[in-house]
């Protein structure tokens, strides 16, 4: 299949994310929480920290999702779908960039990872999804991702490692489609410097220091909204007895920091933290939107 048609795809999938996960905000809440109408800030060009704008950060994260959709399809699974999407919007209003046109997916893979692409784009799979036991335990691994994005951790490992070129204008690939509709030749060099990038950064795996500081964040970012960071702590202490014996979880570990190293990072973040006594689990909701 053309990588043209790929996009295409992958946009139209994007799409109904984002639908499933506005019309399933109405009436979340955790610990009494309401979040207010999601505001439509796609279109902000602001610059960033790296001289990237907004929109250029999103054309490089939607060619990075297409390369993760490239090699598993989103799960078939509806409620799941809408459900993660429930929980990862609702915890973006609570991070430091709630205005990203953030889309949250479901993978069909039995391996156990997520991943997260500039932009707003993350990913759990459903071999993750399906070792989970609440709502609280899959928000501290969204929150997780978040973080990544909301840091720009893949952004600048692609530009600290030279993988999309010393030379590359991104502003000077984005909005140069062909009049016809399909990929000019400049925005197909682009796509293509992206995917062998994102290739790169997937399997070789973000900088120790940012997981641990991504681990940090989302103990805190669930926590501001009404989850119970100690879930986090559980998924940890799962991953952390699976690790040995699952072929499942050889990419996440080839890619992370050990479990029971993130295990004494969190630790000690959680010595510091202060813990409102509203924070909930939220197993059976978790159980019956997702089982």
């Amino acid at each position: 299949m053309r990588y043209s048609k790929v996009i295409s795809r992958l946009s139209i999938l994007l799409a109904s994310l984002l639908l499933m996960s506005c019309a399933a905000m109405r009436g979340v809440n955790v610990g009494g929480y309401e979040p207010p109408p999601l505001a439509d800030r796609g279109g902000k060009l602001a610059k960033n920290s790296a001289g990237t704008t907004e929109q250029e950060e999103t054309e490089i994260g939607r060619h990075m999702a297409g390369t993760l959709l490239g090699a598993s399809k989103l799960s078939r699974q509806q409620n799941q779908q809408r459900y993660v999407n429930r929980v990862g919007r609702l915890l973006t209003l609570h991070s430091t960039r709630p205005g990203l046109n953030w889309h949250f997916g479901v993978l069909n893979d039995n391996d156990v990872n997520a991943f997260a692409a500039p932009g707003g784009y993350v990913f759990v799979t459903s071999g993750l999804l399906n070792m989970l036991d609440s709502e609280a335990q899959l928000a501290g691994v969204l929150a997780h991702e978040i973080a990544h994005v909301t840091h720009k951790d893949y952004l600048n490992a692609m530009r600290s490692n030279n993988l999309l070129g010393a030379a590359l204008d991104v502003g000077a690939f984005v909005g140069s489609a062909a009049t016809d509709g399909r990929m000019s030749s400049t925005e197909r060099e682009f796509a293509q410097r992206v995917v062998n990038a994102s290739k790169q950064v997937y399997a070789r795996g973000l900088d120790k220091s940012d997981e641990y500081a991504a681990d940090k964040a989302a103990l805190d970012l669930m926590t501001d909204a009404g989850y119970d960071p100690y879930a986090f702590v559980a998924v940890m202490q799962k991953l952390e007895a699976r690790s040995a014996r699952d072929s499942g979880m050889a990419l996440l570990l080839q890619t992370h920091p050990s479990p029971t190293d993130r295990l004494t990072e969190m630790s000690t973040t959680m010595d510091s933290m202060r813990v409102p006594s509203t924070v909930q689990t939220l197993e059976k909701r978790f159980q019956q939107s997702v089982r």
